[in-house]
């Protein structure tokens, strides 16, 4: 009998020792999208404690799945330090979300650089694992949405990577795409900034100059009827 215990099988290997974010910026970017996810549910009047959970998932949601994927303990449960100020930021957001409606062009653009970062954080922890490069661009889109996608349902609402409006889901490909491609040929601050810089660009534009998300030929119209 084979002594490999199915745990044994999917255990993650040793990751590799590549160049990765400081941790304070990868804390900073997972608590400041949790507190865009609860400004967000406190605009769908949601109650605080639907809030409050909304922005923990938004925020630390994608990461969780991504690790768990990877064959990890995921690291918003074994660190003591990022589920308190996931908690902290989502209370913020909430009590905040009139004050950032008055400056929506500086926190659309921080919510863009926010997810610009997700994208790199997450497809660089799937590159020290050794996925190869499609499942590690998939992983960087995964860490960045997975918990919107949760907090949507949860609050009855289709999930904003799959709707009909402004670039969100294919920022996040590009910039996951961008990202993974040139970190093997350009120093790591340099795929960080183009990768992440492109998210956020697609972002924070196709929502001020009101960009449609890409549609298939010959739809487009059609949505737009509706």
């Amino acid at each position: 009998m084979s002594s490999f215990t199915l745990s044994a099988v999917f255990a993650a290997q040793p990751p590799k020792s590549l160049p990765s974010l400081p941790v304070v910026v990868q804390v900073a970017a997972m608590s400041l999208n949790c507190m865009f996810g609860a400004a967000l549910a406190r605009s769908r009047n949601i109650p605080i404690f639907g809030t409050i959970l909304a922005g923990v998932l938004v925020g630390l949601g994608g990461g969780m799945v991504r690790d768990v994927l990877l064959g990890l303990e995921p690291a918003a449960i074994a660190e003591w330090y990022i589920l308190p100020f996931g908690l902290l930021l989502a209370i913020v957001g909430g009590f905040g979300y009139n004050v950032m409606g008055k400056f929506g062009a500086a926190f659309l653009l921080l919510n863009g650089l926010v997810l610009g970062t997700l994208v790199t954080i997450g497809a660089q922890k799937a590159l020290s694992y050794e996925t190869p490069w499609i499942s590690a661009m998939f992983l960087g889109v995964v860490t960045a949405s997975f918990g919107g996608l949760l907090a949507d349902n949860m609050t009855g609402h289709t999930a904003t990577i799959a709707k009909q409006a402004h670039w969100v889901g294919s920022a996040l490909a590009v910039g996951a795409i961008v990202f993974v491609l040139v970190s093997h040929v350009v120093p790591f601050p340099i795929a960080v900034v183009l990768g992440g810089g492109l998210t956020a660009f697609l972002r924070f534009t196709s929502q001020y100059r009101d960009w449609p998300s890409p549609s298939w030929p010959g739809e487009a119209r059609a949505t737009s009827k509706s």
